[in-house]
């Protein structure tokens, strides 16, 4: 248990936390790659619509930072857990093989990804279709094995970490694990909203002047 500023709270509660956040952020970037790719069948709009291309680089930036600061966090307890048994190294445990080993194909994608996007800027609307849904995916895997494997570890037939403070109670674990999806999916409808108010104002515009 530590306490920053008055609040008390433990790190794998905290790192749950993280994982949540990002996968909001990663929602709200799936949604409006969607959008854009699948529904209007334009990838370009990431590019030429104002609302979606701020909206789509800022949120997956914030997803990119969070999946960074979790991922340091997991690397640090993986290797505690081979050398010092600090997180125990649970190779029989079906929580721990679930979210951790798969964790190294997310790592992948989701570094592949990154490097596209900041370095190699002109592919990636030609691989963003289907990349931009698999690390989608890839998020959506590591936020519910990670709650998954929180939650588990709270239980009083596995007491490694004290009952969550502030995330929801494990009786509403289902619930916990639907938040960032149906928040991410909300603001995304927003930002599609707007997005499309934009478009139709730009197509006014054509109108008026031809």
């Amino acid at each position: 248990m530590a306490a920053a500023g008055g609040l008390a709270y433990t790190v794998a509660e905290f790192n749950t936390i993280i994982t949540m956040l990002g996968c909001l952020c990663a929602t709200v970037q799936a949604a409006t790659g969607y959008h854009a790719a699948y529904r209007k069948k334009k990838i370009g709009l990431l590019k030429s619509n104002d609302v979606l291309f701020r909206s789509h680089r800022a949120f997956g930036g914030f997803a990119t930072t969070l999946y960074f600061l979790g991922l340091f966090a997991g690397l640090t307890g993986f290797i505690g857990a081979i050398f010092f048994d600090v997180p125990p190294f649970e190779s029989e445990s079906p929580s721990f093989n679930i979210h951790v080993w798969p964790s190294f194909p997310v790592m992948i994608v989701v570094i592949w990804k990154t490097y596209i996007s900041y370095f190699k800027k002109k592919s990636v609307y030609k691989k963003g279709k289907w990349l931009g849904m698999a690390t989608f995916i890839a998020w959506a895997f590591t936020w519910i094995s990670s709650a998954f494997s929180y939650y588990i570890r709270t239980t009083p037939a596995n007491p490694q970490h004290p009952p969550p403070r502030y995330l929801m109670p494990i009786e509403l674990m289902w619930l916990q694990i639907l938040w960032p999806f149906l928040w991410g999916a909300i603001i995304g409808l927003i930002v599609i909203h707007y997005a499309e108010k934009l478009e139709r104002k730009k197509a006014s515009h054509i109108t008026k002047a031809s």
